[in-house]
């Protein structure tokens, strides 16, 4: 997460806490470290698992454009677990508008 103005610990907690108290999908849970943000969800198949992560990302992206804060799309990442040994690892995934890798 990167902002256009430095901000102190204090600011930073306040939009850290608005994107982490976000009502998300009960299968999406987000965890925050230092200024890292990692959204883990979960479905019974890989298209309910993307639904539910697009739905949620569209939010906390929401939250981030309210409070004037810009993602680096390239610091994102995307890693999908599955319990089927040949199953497409590939995921329709996006974030302001741009598929994630």
């Amino acid at each position: 997460m990167s902002s256009g103005v430095l901000c102190g610990p204090g600011f930073w907690n306040v939009v850290y806490n608005s994107l982490l108290n976000l009502k998300l999908n009960s299968q999406t849970k987000v965890v925050a470290f230092a200024d890292d943000l990692i959204v883990l969800t979960r479905g019974a198949c890989k298209m309910e698992t993307e639904n539910y992560a697009n739905q949620d990302l569209k939010k906390i992206e929401k939250r981030a454009t309210d409070n004037k804060i810009e993602f680096n799309n390239k610091k994102f990442k995307v890693l999908f677990i599955s319990r089927k040994r040949n199953h497409d690892r590939e995921v329709s995934i996006y974030l302001n508008h741009n598929r994630l890798d």
